[in-house]
């Protein structure tokens, strides 16, 4: 006998971070997992009224043109932090924050009100009122259709970045200034099993009222800047997202890295006794530390062989610096010329007990990719 458990998804605020939902949302369309609620703060209100929808595409589409000249007809001097910051604190102190008419607009012409208030899916969104100093919490069916938009917009005003939103004399501001993980109002819902997408954002985040089953989906990878809304960056975000998902639902393996399903296991049950004095977690552990010292791309789903390869391509790249005598560290001193230093003696038999003792993790490092068949010939 199968007992369903009601389902929520919670979409925790965090702007042009938020794309990473649409990878968590791409990965639970593949794994079949349906849901009956959806409560959301701020851009997490947006994605969540398109998933009441069920509007997967159109979500993809939009995500795909989204960048801060589309949005604000405005660019920052470069795509740095502090110049997207300067670009945003210019405009409150010169206008109160950036104009949200154009995406209003954008909502207004992609929402489906109809398809939204006709499906079976609850949804919950959370804004705070300024005038009043009080959070406002709506269900569906407390949201007027003709208000749908401008408490959609409520939520997802992020002042002071973004200017305040005006409904009947009050205004608004983004819903993570009173809960930016809105867990217990999926619960007031009726939420039997929730799946908690915790983008980490700045936010208060209220404690639910009660314990209930669920399961947390956090980036484990370093994602955009909640401030820059950019189309290259928002897919890299999708990516994460998809990865993080499946690696939660035990589809695939790793932390920040992506590999497939038990390919780790296999290995390090066959080789186990080569890579002495470690434990499955620490091999995996240094595998991810050697794709990060040779940074492999983080976003991609690896086989072992093209993580391997890959490992290979970029060790092989490195060819053209003389890292082979020990005069050398003195000058460059980093992790990835010592495991080359070290994994070209190896290849050459030559014993460096002395400098192993110093560099001990990167000793390791460089016998594990002797293990893995990684070459590094001069």
């Amino acid at each position: 006998m199968v007992i369903y458990l009601k389902t929520a998804i919670v979409l925790s605020g965090g702007g042009a971070k938020e794309s990473y939902q649409l990878g968590v949302w791409k990965a639970l369309k593949k794994l079949n997992i349906k849901y009956d609620i959806v409560t959301g703060t701020s851009i997490g209100a947006l994605n969540g009224v398109l998933m009441t929808e069920k509007s997967y595409f159109k979500a993809k589409k939009i995500w795909k043109r989204l960048n801060l000249e589309y949005l604000f007809n405005k660019l920052p001097k470069s795509n740095k932090n502090l110049d997207i910051v300067k670009l945003f604190s210019d405009n409150f102190f010169k206008n109160g924050g950036m104009d949200i008419s154009k995406i209003e607009t954008i909502i207004e012409k992609s929402v489906n009100k109809k398809k939204f208030y006709n499906s079976k899916i609850n949804f919950g969104l959370i804004t705070y009122n300024f005038t009043t100093k009080k959070p406002l919490i709506l269900s569906k069916e407390k949201i007027p259709p003709n208000k749908l938009i401008d408490y959609l917009m409520a939520s997802a005003t992020c002042y002071p970045a973004f200017k305040m939103k005006e409904i009947d004399g009050n205004k608004y501001i983004d819903g993570g200034y009173y809960d930016n993980l809105p867990i217990d109002l999926a619960i007031k819902l009726g939420a039997e099993f929730i799946i908690i997408v915790d983008l980490g954002s700045i936010g208060f985040k209220k404690k639910p009222s009660k314990n209930i089953n669920h399961i947390t989906i956090k980036p484990k990878n370093n994602i955009s800047f909640f401030l820059n809304f950019n189309e290259d960056i928002a897919k890299v975000n999708i990516r994460f997202g998809y990865n993080d998902t499946m690696k939660a639902f035990k589809k695939l393996d790793g932390n920040k890295f992506t590999f497939k399903k038990n390919e780790l296991s296999k290995y390090y049950l066959k080789n186990k006794h080569l890579i002495t004095n470690s434990s499955e977690r620490n091999f995996l552990n240094s595998l991810e530390q050697l794709g990060k010292t040779f940074k492999l791309d983080e976003s991609k789903i690896y086989s072992l062989k093209n993580y391997i390869k890959s490992l290979n391509k970029k060790v092989k790249e490195e060819k053209s610096k003389n890292i082979t005598n020990i005069k050398n560290l003195k000058d460059k001193v980093n992790s990835k010329i010592i495991i080359l230093f070290f994994l070209s003696n190896l290849e050459k038999g030559k014993n460096s007990k002395k400098l192993s003792k110093i560099f001990n993790k990167e000793y390791n490092l460089a016998k594990l990719l002797q293990i893995l068949g990684v070459t590094y010939e001069k």
